[in-house]
């Protein structure tokens, strides 16, 4: 590799290192904001003497709960700082459930239910990591959307696999594709995917049926080649 591509590689891994970091710092921010309102108010009612047993355990269970949050964003940055030329054999189901995790603060915060649908038991060789990011992106971008909307949302997550390709499609029952950012996560994974993956991501506005109900929304699937199932 010669200088100058060595350096654009930096560039960019520095680039996406700060986009992770917002997401995490974004992720950290509300359940450290709670554990500091809860315990405040704890101890402002303990020195008025309003305080009992039941106040502090139920305290403790909700600080507890904000704490596991936070460690499961700084879990998603310890993985994004792994070697990510490391090859691993890793399942896309728990993958997802892994990046549905980190969200899970948001997703409470803004009444949105996720579903899963998984149908591919696969195991892959490839970059865990990265489809880690590509997953957390994807789902991050998306709350954004739903967030601002009126009503309670879901997410729809279905994994399919057939003898060429697997497919990884996530909707919402909302928004549409103009709300969607053309930005540095986008065009990262769209690289990931097509040069480590021999695939493509697709996005486009949908209507669909899901529980009895239809609905104009959109979705993001991502398509990986077989040939690098194990």
């Amino acid at each position: 590799m010669d200088k100058n591509n060595l350096l654009n590689k930096k560039d960019n891994r520095i680039l996406q290192l700060a986009d992770v970091m917002q997401n995490v710092m974004a992720e950290c921010k509300n359940p450290l904001n709670n554990i500091y309102t809860i315990s405040s108010g704890v101890l402002l009612n303990s020195e008025i003497g309003l305080s009992d047993e039941d106040t502090y355990i139920n305290t403790l269970k909700t600080i507890n709960e904000n704490i596991k949050n936070i460690i499961n964003s700084i879990n998603y940055f310890d993985i994004f700082l792994l070697d990510k030329e490391e090859v691993k054999t890793f399942n896309i189901n728990n993958v997802l459930q892994n990046a549905i995790s980190i969200h899970n603060q948001s997703l409470k915060k803004y009444k949105i239910s996720i579903e899963t649908d998984y149908l591919c038991n696969s195991n892959y060789s490839g970059y865990e990591n990265e489809l880690t990011q590509i997953f957390t992106y994807t789902l991050s971008t998306l709350i954004n959307i739903l967030k601002k909307k009126q009503k309670s949302e879901s997410i729809i997550i279905k994994t399919r696999t057939n003898q060429n390709n697997t497919k990884i499609t996530i909707r919402v029952t909302t928004g549409n594709i103009n709300e969607f950012p053309l930005d540095l996560g986008l065009s990262i994974s769209k690289k990931i995917i097509e040069e480590h993956y021999k695939g493509e991501i697709i996005i486009e506005n949908e209507r669909f049926e899901f529980d009895g109900k239809k609905y104009q929304g959109m979705k993001f699937v991502i398509i990986i080649n077989n040939s690098v199932v194990i």
